[in-house]
């Protein structure tokens, strides 16, 4: 007998999944359902009804691997996929800009080529220092970010007409954004990891 509801069986063809591809947490704690979901490489768990009060009248119990609910909010399903993807996470710099960024791609030579094509942050001369190949992409980039939080700085730009604005570049040096990438990570040497002979170019200094 299934464990899932008609409406949740629906939701889940609506965004594009089956029952196979939910972890069936309800009877474990939060930690535990989130490893076991990661283990069997499910980002979507069905839990008892728990969480905010809108979730618990509706009888919401799908959520996304760490805990945040699907049916309330669908995005979260993309947000999860993101954060728990392999793939690479790198630190690209900016000469001209004297500005660095910490950022994930599947392929970095089409990723800087692209921040060149686009004029990423107002500038063309963007290439990649660094790269490391990491389980979990979106949710090490984030984390690397945030300790470099405060370097953050906004510049605008045109892409294809339009007026954007970079909220993820930052104001500090190349080796400001590797230690904080490897306080993520932790010894370096044990990934896939690859460096530009240029890096050093990039030790760029702030008041």
């Amino acid at each position: 007998m299934t464990p899932f509801t008609p409406t949740e069986l629906r939701f889940l063809a609506q965004q594009g999944f089956s029952p196979e591809d939910v972890y069936d947490g309800r009877f474990e704690m939060k930690t535990g359902r989130e490893m076991s979901a990661k283990e069997a490489g499910k980002i979507l768990v069905l839990t008892n009804v728990i969480g905010r009060k809108k979730c618990r009248a509706l009888g919401h119990r799908l959520r996304t691997a760490s805990g945040h609910c699907v049916q309330c909010k669908p995005a979260n399903i993309a947000f999860e996929a993101r954060e728990t993807s392999p793939g690479y996470v790198y630190i690209a710099g900016s000469l001209s800009g004297h500005l660095i960024k910490i950022g994930t791609a599947k392929n970095i030579p089409q990723r800087e080529g692209q921040l060149r094509a686009e004029h990423h942050a107002g500038h063309a001369d963007w290439i990649v220092l660094f790269s490391i190949k990491v389980s979990e992409a979106g949710r090490t980039e984030r984390e690397a970010s945030s300790r470099v939080k405060d370097r953050r700085v906004l510049r605008t730009y045109y892409k294809n007409g339009n007026e954007q604005t970079a909220t993820e570049v930052l104001e500090c040096s190349f080796s400001a954004a590797l230690k904080a990438l490897t306080a993520c990570v932790g010894d370096i040497n044990s990934f896939d990891t690859w460096r530009s002979v240029r890096r050093h170019r990039y030790e760029f200094i702030f008041d």
